[in-house]
């Protein structure tokens, strides 16, 4: 699942680069970002690949949800995650934000 996640991360910021998240309190599902899209990038990646996702979730980081399905901090793609979640949050295009982690974190062989 979280190579799965990943992969739509990255379709979703080569789709759409330029999109910025613009949110006082992170939102998996029922916040508009500035583009009128719903989500973040990860909200839209977690309901694009089937995680059925609440209002429960919202204000919680990409490493507590990924947490909950039982992957391990150490492991790098979950690092991965949490650094575009962080770059996207600290107002980083998506483009950027998957850039920024791809410079810091080599995950290609996972």
């Amino acid at each position: 699942m979280i190579d799965q996640l990943i992969a739509e991360v990255r379709n979703i910021a080569s789709a759409r680069p330029e999109v910025t998240y613009d949110h006082e309190d992170c939102r998996y599902d029922s916040k508009e970002a500035s583009d009128g899209s719903v989500g973040c990038i990860f909200g839209q990646a977690l309901t694009a690949i089937g995680w059925d996702i609440t209002g429960k979730n919202d204000g919680r980081g990409i490493i507590e949800l990924l947490r909950c399905k039982d992957y391990e901090f150490n492991d790098d793609r979950i690092l991965w995650c949490n650094m575009v979640q962080g770059e996207q949050d600290n107002g980083r295009t998506w483009g950027d934000s998957v850039a920024e982690a791809d410079n810091l974190l080599d995950i290609t062989e996972s």
